[in-house]
């Protein structure tokens, strides 16, 4: 909510656009929102139980993140244009959101190891 007003009122005051439409600035503010959130419900055990395996799922993750991160660079199809960030730039913040994900279970995994070492 926050950062739609910033982005708000740089647009009514200032005149200013990063992306090519406001749409766009919406729609990549509000993956930053959901990552975040997404990243801190895995990390403290919404998703998956600590008996579940859920390995599968983060090295599943892991791939889709790497192939939408490297198809998001590809040069056919430019984050870029004018300084201003394109529709293809959802297919990187994409890609982020995946590869997040996987670093949010597998740090969530470490740092439970150490917790039952440190129990043991």
């Amino acid at each position: 909510l926050v950062l739609g007003m910033i982005n708000f009122s740089l647009h009514l005051f200032y005149d200013f656009q990063w992306a090519q439409t406001q749409g766009l600035e919406f729609l990549l503010l509000l993956f930053l929102a959901v990552t975040y959130s997404l990243v801190m419900n895995i990390y403290k055990g919404s998703y998956f139980h600590k008996k579940q395996k859920a390995s599968r799922y983060a090295l599943l993750a892991l791939f889709i993140g790497l192939s939408h991160t490297y198809l998001s660079l590809s040069p056919h199809s430019p984050l870029l244009i004018n300084g201003l960030l394109t529709a293809n730039s959802i297919m990187l913040v994409s890609g982020l959101i995946w590869l997040s994900t996987f670093a949010a279970y597998f740090t969530r995994v470490l740092v439970e190891k150490r917790r039952d070492r440190e129990e043991n």
